[in-house]
């Protein structure tokens, strides 16, 4: 068998025949206007379905009235109205478009915490129990449902559901999952209720099946039903994956076709979705709802990898495998397995920088897909060829130049990519070796540049302007890379003192600049293993030993994003400080993952030490100061680890613009004061740049 061929297999769900085994997972990704579909919607939809997605989950399809309301909940502003006929023709655009490139749409009916009866009502925060808190950003509960409330809100889930099958959505999904409303009443967490919908299971249970009899009266016994569920919420004395053992088989006997396996609340002590959860660790959960159900059922949480969907549907985890984030990196994912070519997925890097933007009620934007973010608004270059085909330069190959490479090429230009080191992929390069989730993009941006033969790549070549003059191409984009944020401190030159440029250097094959036999050494290691990340792991011997570059006590200056992941990959066997003279660390870092970040760090027994300041590097260690009281102290320590990020760098481009007035300046070079620029912002430039043209 192939591989990957299990999850091209089709499958059913209810009457609903699925062409393959991916299902996109609903996401609340904010391209709403007032609560109604947009163009934007339907084409990020219609994107997947022409990717050929087995089934599209449309996210948060809100069931009760939420026009003029400010919701305490931002995700909420971004949801798809369903409380009303006027949100049919909006389902309707989303289900035809899918439909006619093969794909089936489920609508996930929604209600988080926050609830109405109707519009003349206020939107006010609601719980099965008044004493639990609810989710992020809305605090104590401000009303306890009655029954009367309760049977509401049935009406309105039935309603929604009716809606959306006259829209032509082919399966209803009910959101009972991640701590929002539906599983508050199941979680023993937040349901303290001592009426018929608290106590027992049966009870816990009671709501979720009266909505689930209630859709079967509006959409009849044909419309598929899949619940969501999270089958540990990890919250304290919540449900355990017991509990959901026991709740399965009482909410499947009021008809369901397919559950949707998760874990958490969003608000529960212990990640799911970050890089620092290892992917795959909740699949498990999905295995044992198997053995209380014979209907289809797929994990849906922290999965990212082909290989993981491979594990799942081959070794009895799941039906099917349910994937958010990667088919917002790649809309083509399931259709680049289908005609075996695999190697050409873009990967998600689980940065959660999508996560970042809509859980604060922003629209998604995604560090490796440009499109997400700028949508139908500047379009994809496969949609908008050139009308003038020209010759464009593009100066630096990380993720900036090479995205401009890859855009400018779909759309019919020449491109020269040149770069000064060996490899493609700039910062990438050393970012892989410290960061295993960006290994995948690195080769995802080899194999995506052989692809296309109208890019020339010229390595180990330094660009200036006579450069440029002997290739004399039409346009030029600029993507030389940040500058290094200098520190000038007396000892900042010692040999117990290692750059992030030195890092960088040692990643594409250089020896830096003063440094002796143990550098030459991991060099030569590196090359004579042709620069594999293994290696240059092993160059910069990150988990310690007698010949390791980096020491046993490190004290790491910077506590912004590269400072913190430098610390997060180095700790293990080693004694970390992390120094920063800000007030809190983690400039750069999102709401989504900044604080799991420093607590992972904390629990690692890395010491964080925020208005600190370097202010000399000695024989034996760093002298530091508290930047608010004066005092100072010496941290003995082996080695200091400079890591301050990358700063405005404009010194090549101011040239080049004097000769092409019309090159474009793109990347960490284009970093303001103060602000961290990533790879979805090098990304995200090098596609605008490239669609301008």
């Amino acid at each position: 068998m192939a591989k990957y061929q299990k999850l091209v297999e089709p499958f059913k769900i209810g009457n609903v025949e699925l062409r393959n085994r991916f299902v996109m997972l609903p996401m609340t990704i904010e391209k709403v206007d007032n609560y109604h579909v947009t163009d934007d919607l339907v084409d990020f939809y219609e994107q997947r379905a022409k990717g050929h997605a087995g089934l599209i989950e449309i996210g948060s399809c809100y069931v009760c009235d939420c026009f003029g309301t400010e919701p305490k909940y931002h995700t909420t502003t971004g949801a798809c109205g369903c409380w009303d006929d006027e949100f049919i023709p909006g389902f309707q655009r989303i289900a035809e478009v899918c439909h006619k490139h093969g794909s089936k749409v489920a609508a996930q009916l929604q209600l988080c915490y926050e609830w109405r009866a109707s519009g003349d009502d206020p939107l006010l925060s609601y719980a099965p129990s008044k004493d639990v808190p609810s989710g992020p950003f809305v605090g104590m509960p401000e009303r306890e449902y009655t029954k009367e409330e309760i049977a509401e809100v049935v009406k309105q889930y039935g309603q929604a559901a009716r809606r959306c099958k006259d829209a032509g959505i082919d399966i209803i999904e009910i959101h009972a999952g991640i701590g929002y409303m539906v599983m508050r009443f199941l979680s023993k967490y937040s349901n303290h209720r001592t009426d018929e919908y608290g106590g027992s299971a049966e009870n816990r249970a009671r709501f979720l099946c009266e909505i689930i009899d209630e859709i079967h009266k509006t959409c009849g016994d044909d419309m598929p039903i899949l619940v969501r569920i999270s089958a540990d919420d990890l919250m304290p004395d919540g449900n355990r994956i017991a509990d959901t053992l026991e709740l399965i088989p009482i909410v499947e006997a009021h008809g369901v076709d397919a559950w949707s396996v998760q874990a958490g609340f969003h608000e529960a002590p212990r990640p799911v979705a970050n890089q620092i959860v290892p992917e795959g660790e909740f699949i498990d959960l999905a295995k044992q709802v198997k053995t209380v159900t014979s209907k289809p059922v797929f994990p849906g949480t922290r999965i990212n990898t082909l290989d993981m969907c491979e594990k799942v549907v081959t070794e009895g985890y799941g039906d099917a495998v349910g994937m958010a984030r990667q088919f917002i990196a790649d809309p083509d994912t399931a259709r680049k397995v289908e005609e075996g070519r695999p190697e050409q997925v873009r990967p998600c890097i689980v940065c959660s920088r999508c996560l970042d933007n809509i859980f604060i009620g922003k629209p998604c934007q995604c560090s490796v897909n440009a499109n997400v973010w700028e949508g139908v608004e500047v379009g994809l270059p496969q949609d908008k060829p050139a009308t003038e085909k020209q010759h464009i330069a593009v100066v630096g190959a990380g993720p900036g130049g090479l995205e401009a490479a890859r855009v400018a090429a779909e759309r019919g230009h020449k491109v020269t990519v040149l770069e000064k080191s060996d490899k493609l992929a700039g910062l990438l390069t050393m970012a892989q070796v410290l960061n295993a989730n960006i290994e995948p993009l690195v080769s995802y941006w080899n194999e995506e540049m052989k692809l296309h033969p109208n890019i020339e790549i010229k390595l180990n070549t330094k660009v200036d302007v006579d450069t440029l003059r002997a290739l004399n191409p039409d346009q030029v984009i600029v993507s030389p890379g940040g500058g290094i944020i200098p520190i000038d401190v007396p000892g900042i030159d010692g040999k117990n003192v290692v750059k992030s440029e030195d890092i960088k250097a040692m990643c594409n094959g250089i020896v830096p600049e003063g440094k002796g036999m143990i550098w030459k050494a991991a060099v030569a290691a590196i090359k004579a293993q042709g620069g594999t990340v293994g290696f240059m792991r092993m160059g910069l011997n990150m988990k310690s030993g007698p010949t390791a570059i980096v020491g046993k006590r490190v004290v790491v200056v910077g506590g912004g994003f590269a400072g913190l992941e430098v610390a997060e990959a180095m700790c293990d066997g080693r004694e970390i400080w992390v120094i920063d003279p800000a007030k809190k660390l983690g400039n750069g870092i999102g709401i989504i993952d900044k604080n799991p970040t420093i607590n992972l760090l904390k629990k690692k027994g890395v010491h964080l030490m925020p208005l600190t300041e370097l202010i000399e590097v000695t024989k034996k260690g760093a002298k530091v100061k508290n930047v608010e009281t004066g005092e100072e102290q010496l941290i003995e320590c082996d080695t200091v680890l400079t890591s301050l990020g990358v700063e405005q760098n404009t010194d090549l481009y101011d040239e080049i613009v004097k000769v092409w007035p019309h090159a474009k300046l793109i990347g960490d070079a284009t970093t303001p004061d103060g602000k961290v620029y990533r790879t979805l912002e090098a990304v995200k430039g090098g596609y605008q740049a490239s669609m301008a043209i």
